[in-house]
């Protein structure tokens, strides 16, 4: 990033290579420090105090615009804590570098072992093995003889009840609009190593997975997220994740249809005007 850039905090105003401009709307997207520097090109190439430097412009540009993007949220599996709390219903979870003992702990029949969003900070495929979600029996992983990692190397792993369901939903909430996308695969890890066996359908969103989606966004004052919701065999609706930086142009692709674009960029021009009016 060798753009020229100044914020003038006082004034809000942002100078680009001497062209000045007042945010009104700003989306950011993967500005985290480890985001950045997983992301660099070449490879490498982003110390972590450059790293950081440039996501603390990027929260400062954020804090100075009229609206920004998505809003705020806890991340990862703290948002089930707080989910539960609002009464949506969430997997049994535990987060923990010791995966036979959190399997003990969760006590459910079948369980998932996951490690969220490595994709964004692994961004080298040979480094995913250890981190693709799988499915495995209690048993065979309290035995570490199961098809979840083992430990992962002694970093925290999340270890979650597996929910036998009907239905698997991506549901994108766009300031206040909904659309949803049905998922069918033949393994979790089916996305990341197998996308062509993935089916990605745009469906009418289920009125209780709304109604949780639109809970949980007026509680952490979301303008946007991508929520994964699970439609059980008894017909709830059971909260996963919801992703403050999830992408949609994957889905739309599957699904051949683009209303979720669409949506966004009529969502940024209604911000833009009020911002401006």
């Amino acid at each position: 990033m060798s753009t020229p850039m100044a914020l003038d905090v006082d004034t809000g105003l942002l100078e680009v290579s001497g062209r000045r401009v007042r945010p009104a709307v700003v989306w950011v997207r993967h500005g985290s420090a480890c985001a950045l520097m997983a992301q660099a090109r070449p490879a490498g190439s982003m110390t972590p105090l450059r790293a950081e430097s440039w996501s603390g412009f990027l929260r400062q540009v954020a804090a100075t615009a009229s609206s920004a993007l998505p809003g705020g949220t806890v991340v990862g599996p703290g948002q089930l804590a707080q989910a539960r709390a609002l009464g949506v219903r969430t997997p049994r979870t535990v987060v923990t570098n010791d995966v036979p003992a959190g399997a003990r702990r969760v006590g459910a029949p079948t369980l998932v072992v996951k490690t969220p969003d490595f994709r964004l900070f692994e961004p080298d495929r040979r480094g995913w093995k250890d981190c693709l979600p799988s499915v495995a029996g209690r048993e065979a992983v309290e035995r570490g003889t199961g098809s979840a990692p083992g430990g992962a190397g002694g970093r925290p792993v999340v270890v979650q009840e597996y929910v036998p369901h009907q239905r698997e939903l991506r549901v994108f909430q766009l300031d206040g609009g909904i659309c949803a996308f049905e998922v069918r695969k033949p393994d979790p890890s089916s996305p990341m190593t197998d996308p062509d066996s993935v089916t990605v359908t745009r469906v009418d969103c289920p009125v209780p997975a709304a109604e949780a989606v639109r809970t949980l966004c007026a509680a952490w004052n979301l303008r946007y997220g991508a929520f994964d919701l699970l439609v059980s065999d008894t017909g709830d609706v059971v909260f996963l994740e919801a992703n403050p930086d999830g992408d949609w142009l994957w889905f739309e692709r599957k699904a051949r249809w683009h209303g979720v674009s669409f949506m966004a960029a009529v969502m940024i021009r209604e911000l833009f005007v009020r911002s401006t009016s």
